[in-house]
Parts: C-alpha cells; structure tokens; sequence
C-alpha cells in the first residue's frame, strides 16, 4: 500500500472526509458507521490501476466527527457565505468540512486548510466551483479568526 508524505495523508483525509460527510448528509448516516466504512472499504484503494494514498485517520476522523458535532453551528455560517446561492451537495459537505477544520483547528494556519480544500475542489469540480470554495472559506475565515 502506498504510503504517502505527512501532508499527502492530510490531504487525502480531507478528500475522503468531503466524501463521508456527502454520504452522512446523503444516506442520513452517523459519522460512526461512515467512518469505519472509509477506513475498512475505501482507505488507499487502487482506482485505475493507481494506488491512491490512504488518508490520516485520526484527520479524517477528527474532521468527520467534528461536522456532525458542530453542524447546528456550521450549516448557518457556510449558508449565509453561500448569500442563498444553491450548491450540490457534495460542494456544501466539502464547505463544511473547511469550516468546521477553520474552527476547529487555529492550530493550523487557515491559508493551509483553504488551499486544501481548493485542491479537493479541483478533485471534483473544473468551472468556477474552486473560487466559490475560495470566497466561501475566506470569508469564514475573516469572521471566525479575527
């Protein structure tokens, strides 16, 4: 299995989280059940032939646990960056997951978490979905860490 650098496992946690927190808000599920289902079915599986870098689990779960922990708190912030602009549901669990870490985790720099998460926008998404993504968390970010 492939192994990955420190911040290709951090990235590829915050991929994987984006999709859990989909599946949560899609299927109705607890992060619990999503997370062991990542981390047993999907955690650095081969697509195409390439071996994708598996997640930092205790990231992932940190992030997965914390939207469904603090999401009475998220949903109105990511709603009113949003202006009542409708999105699909993976790009709002993918907000989400931005702004819970942004948050949650002062520890990290928040230029480092938008950059993350543009990068898993551009996993995605390829028309204009990444300065949404940009304006959205930046703008949380101006609120939340003054």
């Amino acid at each position: 299995m492939a192994k990955g650098s420190k911040k290709a496992r951090q990235s590829a946690a915050r991929l994987a989280a984006t999709q859990a927190v989909y599946q949560m808000v899609a299927n109705q599920q607890k992060a619990s059940s999503v997370i062991e289902e990542y981390l047993i079915h999907r955690s650095g599986m081969e697509i195409d032939g390439e071996e994708m870098i598996p997640p930092d689990s205790a990231i992932f779960r940190s992030i997965v646990k914390g939207v469904e922990r603090r999401k009475s708190e998220l949903l109105p912030m990511v709603q009113e960056r949003l202006n009542g602009r409708e999105v699909e549901p993976l790009l709002f669990g993918l907000m989400l997951c931005g702004a819970y870490e942004i948050l949650e985790h002062e520890d990290i720099d928040a230029p480092i978490i938008i950059a993350d998460y543009m990068n898993v926008t551009n996993a995605f998404y390829s028309s204009n979905e990444p300065k949404l993504v940009n304006a959205v968390l930046d703008g949380l970010c101006n609120i939340i860490r003054k």
